[in-house]
């Protein structure tokens, strides 16, 4: 059972991230201690409180930039909600408010739930700390969220639409902080893998978390072929993917060319393809993979847009095969998951 959610302001054209947000306003001073308090009732005659289903496994900060459009913002909300009915941990959620409320330094809401799922029970609490800050603020948001992460849990940072630069220069000490930074290279202008992170290896891509399926599909596939079929002759391997999934054929690109010079090294052949990314207006499909070789050998994948159907063609010497593939990318709190836990 979940909610559906209402922000507490009205969307206007001067809303805020912050506005368009469900939760009780409230000065962020009060906020502690009416955490402090809000699961000590009684739930009824059997004297369990809603402590009981209350233990936190771990803080989750989603960090939106002020260019998230609202409808966005409010999807990222929900994802994040939809996490913590699965795995129990404390939300905060970053909102900037640009210099239209400068007057103000930070601006609270909290937002509560008690979930109960299908079965009955599955049953958890869930809270979540909204905080919207002017941006000639950033620096100081970072010692602020300090007093409301649960301090012995591990500490997960998602930016949405926040500027490389702006984490450069503002967020790199919370950064070293946390045990792993989370993005979406969909949605992000620069390449994130160029920012200098403290840790790279902590650093996940929700687009790589999404292309989990295809990438099993596609390796499933594959794994009944030689490493030395696959690399031999071997001329081009082109990712082309529609404006949506930009962030996965990159992702899907980049794991090719790991997993064929892993191939070339096994079979002692070398891998000199050329690898390509194109971008295509295409409404039938989503996202293609492409390989060329010398002579007749081949291999194409396809995934249609708006569904869950792929397909595969290949031929690499041994005759021609194609195979019907059911394959659905991982999103929301799945995809979440994903990168939090195994990317």
């Amino acid at each position: 059972m979940r909610s559906t959610f209402t922000p507490m302001s009205t969307a206007t054209a001067e809303a805020t991230i912050f506005d368009a947000l469900p939760g009780q306003v409230m000065p962020v001073s009060e906020i502690s201690p009416t955490l402090a308090e809000m699961w000590s009732v009684h739930m009824g005659s059997d004297h369990k409180v809603p402590t009981e289903f209350h233990a936190s496994q771990m803080n989750l900060i989603l960090h939106l930039g002020l260019k998230t459009p609202l409808e966005e913002a409010r999807e990222r909300f929900e994802t994040l909600v939809a996490f913590a009915q699965k795995y129990p941990c404390r939300l905060i959620v970053l909102c900037p408010m640009g210099r239209e409320r400068s007057d103000k330094l930070l601006e609270g809401k909290l937002f509560s739930q008690c979930y109960i799922g299908a079965d009955m029970r599955e049953q958890c609490c869930i809270e979540a700390i909204i905080v919207g800050y002017p941006t000639r603020e950033a620096g100081f948001i970072t010692n602020s969220v300090s007093v409301w992460v649960e301090n012995d849990l591990p500490t997960y940072h998602w930016f949405n639409r926040v500027p490389a630069e702006r984490i450069e220069a503002h967020h790199m000490e919370w950064v070293k902080r946390t045990t792993r930074v989370l993005y979406d290279s969909c949605v992000e202008i620069t390449d994130f893998k160029e920012i200098p992170w403290p840790r790279p290896e902590a650093v996940a891509d929700l687009a790589l978390a999404r292309l989990l399926p295809a990438r099993q599909g596609i390796g499933q596939f594959l794994s009944a072929t030689a490493p030395k079929d696959l690399v031999e002759g071997l001329k081009t391997v082109t990712v082309r993917h529609n404006e949506k999934r930009c962030g996965e054929g990159t992702n899907l690109l980049m794991w090719c060319r790991q997993r064929l010079n892993a191939c070339a090294q096994v079979s002692g052949v070398t891998c000199d393809a050329e690898f390509k990314l194109e971008e295509v207006k295409d409404e039938t499909n989503c996202l293609a993979l492409e390989w060329t070789f010398e002579g007749d050998k081949h291999f194409l994948w396809t995934h249609k847009a708006g569904c869950a159907e792929a397909a595969v063609t290949a031929d690499f010497g041994h005759g021609r095969v194609s195979v019907p593939m059911q394959i659905k990318f991982l999103e929301g709190e799945k995809a979440l998951s994903e990168a939090i836990f195994f990317a």
